[in-house]
């Protein structure tokens, strides 16, 4: 989702049978390309606190964690907060 000077990556997912095969950073690729293309400075996220490998390929890739969304996440058994990251583009 396209703002002012920013983009939100509001979903992105990789095919269970096609993890760990960098399809991830693939399309972090892109983002980053056509988001410098709209004159973006800047991307962000939301993750779930409990999606580790997430949170691992986001922080390799370059975001960082700047905040934290307490319930934002409908979840099993209530609610799970988020991690809010950004990318400096």
């Amino acid at each position: 989702m396209k703002g002012v000077d920013e983009v939100h990556l509001l979903n992105i997912t990789v095919a269970p049978a096609h993890r760990g095969q960098g399809w991830g950073r693939v399309m972090l690729d892109a983002l980053a390309l056509w988001s410098r293309g709209q004159g973006a400075q800047w991307l962000w996220l939301e993750v779930r606190t409990t999606n580790r490998r997430a949170q691992e390929v986001y922080l390799r890739y370059g975001y960082r964690r700047v905040g934290e969304r307490k319930n934002y996440y409908p979840a099993r058994d209530g609610r799970e907060d988020a991690i809010v990251m950004s990318y400096k583009l």
